[in-house]
């Protein structure tokens, strides 16, 4: 239980240093001084920073898709499940935003590190869309021709290619505006 403490401490710490110095200006010295431990002991528990910062998005994906599988469980009509589901998206990203901002301009941008984070969130997206679709096209709700999967695909893509806008202050109002075409353009083109 100890460990699991500490290990908790050490990403605890890393989140809030990550969201006030970046991810580059945080050292593991900084991390072991603001956690009161020993860089040895932070060193016990993770290899180096990038090990840290993976835990430290890892555990944002899982909040982020825990909120949005809540919303794909609720029954109604699917376009409403689907505009709920965007919105929430949003609302998810923007608060982690706001939560941590030099996080989620890491977060969005191309880097081959960050993109590999990128495309984790878009794997747990998926893992809850494609069953949804699947169920929803079982159930005569979506009336496409097209297999689940790549209605997932192509309604995850829509909302992704959203994502940029959301590190640029004050795009709120943008923001909604293009979640709501894509979902627009998705649902009377594809269901």
């Amino acid at each position: 239980m100890k460990g699991e403490n500490t290990r908790k401490l050490i990403v605890d710490v890393a989140t809030g240093l990550f969201a006030v110095n970046g991810v580059r200006a945080t050292t593991m010295e900084a991390i072991a001084t603001a956690a009161g431990r020993g860089r040895r002991t932070v060193y016990m528990y993770f290899r180096d920073k990038a090990e840290i910062y993976n835990v430290v998005v890892d555990r944002e994906i899982l909040h982020i898709c825990k909120a949005l599988k809540d919303v794909m469980v609720k029954d109604g009509d699917c376009s409403e499940v689907l505009r709920e589901y965007a919105h929430e998206r949003y609302n998810l990203i923007n608060s982690l935003l706001r939560r941590n901002p030099l996080l989620v301009r890491d977060f969005v941008q191309s880097h081959n590190r960050i993109e590999r984070l990128r495309e984790r969130l878009n794997k747990e997206e998926l893992k809850t869309m494609i069953p949804w679709f699947k169920k929803a096209i079982k159930a005569g709700s979506v009336r496409s021709d097209k297999p689940a999967d790549v209605l997932a695909v192509t309604f995850m893509n829509l909302l992704r290619g959203n994502d940029r806008i959301l590190t640029v202050k004050n795009n709120h109002e943008q923001a909604v505006i293009l979640i709501d075409a894509a979902c627009d353009i998705f649902i009377k083109g594809a269901l």
